[in-house]
């Protein structure tokens, strides 16, 4: 990944901001929505 040969962002299926991520979680935790990796934004 350091050398750019793997683009793992095919993997990210939510990006939202940090105020977001105990919604997030449960949502994770629930696999609701297709959620498989979540990406928080400061």
């Amino acid at each position: 990944m350091q050398k750019g040969e793997i683009d793992p962002s095919f993997v990210i299926t939510h990006s939202r901001p940090l105020e977001e991520g105990p919604e997030l979680y449960r949502t994770f935790r629930d696999q609701k929505d297709g959620c498989a990796k979540v990406v928080l934004k400061p």
